[in-house]
């Protein structure tokens, strides 16, 4: 039993490093190898004793350089992955994470305005600036052919996302309009909270007022209160969208920001934030 308890947990990691060069490296099966020294001869690390030439392969200097290369070269043709991505500066064994995504992080510095950067955020800003290229030519004039501009022809839905994204880049006519357009939305907010206020002290009240209101909110402007929905792909068959429902968010971290007694200087924080923005528009 003592023996198990030191061994299982042994061939568990063995057994997970020949499965990530496998899968990482796409290395094939080591042969057997004969007379295993008793420890890595360049970092005398134990393990050697334990997994031959496997912890070899994962030992950095104990790699030359021609090895390396002809590795490199191999795995960026059959894996896909780009290694320089890697920092093989860095030696796994004393920081694999940035031994796997050092280059990265050297060649991909985080950009200002953004508190962190990643892959995903690349590719999203990537996408909003293509959105917004595609939406610049639909506002641009055309061309007949003979040097003289003349409107584009566009069609219904076209001409409707031209005019949005017009409309939005219209500072002139916004700074002009203020707060009038939102008078409406505002009005019914002040409605639907007075709602909830006298809900809120006769608990026998039928909440159907509120629902109707939370539902004018949403249907008419937007705004989604306690839950939202849209169209999205369908789980079991992407290439059909169904109409889906999300319980809604709230602004602080959790329930306890908006109750607990330790919590009131951050909801007043929250507060003057909110006032703040309010004054922006």
């Amino acid at each position: 039993r003592d023996i198990n308890r030191f061994h299982i947990p042994a061939l568990g990691l063995q057994l997970t490093l020949v499965l990530a060069l496998i899968v990482c490296k796409q290395v094939k099966p080591m042969p057997e190898v004969k007379n295993i020294p008793e420890k890595c001869p360049c970092c005398n690390n134990p393990w050697q004793r334990a997994t031959g030439d496997l912890f070899r392969m994962l030992c950095a200097e104990c790699d030359d350089d021609k090895n390396k290369t002809e590795e490199k070269e191999m795995d960026e043709k059959n894996t896909g992955l780009s290694l320089t991505n890697m920092d093989e500066s860095v030696l796994p064994k004393e920081n694999f994470y940035l031994y796997a995504n050092g280059g990265w992080m050297k060649n991909n510095p985080i950009p200002s305005g953004y508190p962190s950067w990643n892959t995903f955020l690349d590719l999203h800003v990537m996408s909003q600036e293509r959105l917004r290229d595609l939406l610049a030519d639909l506002t641009k004039d055309g061309n007949d052919g003979d040097g003289e501009t003349k409107k584009k022809e566009l069609s219904a839905d076209e001409s409707k996302v031209a005019a949005f994204y017009a409309a939005a880049l219209d500072e002139e006519a916004i700074e002009k309009d203020g707060t009038e357009p939102l008078k409406p939305l505002l009005a019914l907010c002040d409605e639907t909270v007075e709602v909830a206020r006298k809900l809120a002290d006769d608990k026998d009240k039928d909440t159907s007022d509120l629902a109707t209101y939370i539902g004018r909110l949403e249907a008419e402007y937007g705004v989604s209160v306690f839950f939202s929905f849209g169209a999205s792909p369908d789980n079991k068959n992407s290439g059909h969208s169904l109409c889906q429902i999300y319980q809604g968010g709230i602004g602080m971290p959790d329930r306890d920001y908006y109750f607990d007694e330790d919590k009131e200087e951050k909801r007043v924080e929250y507060k003057n934030h909110i006032a703040t923005m309010f004054t922006l528009l």
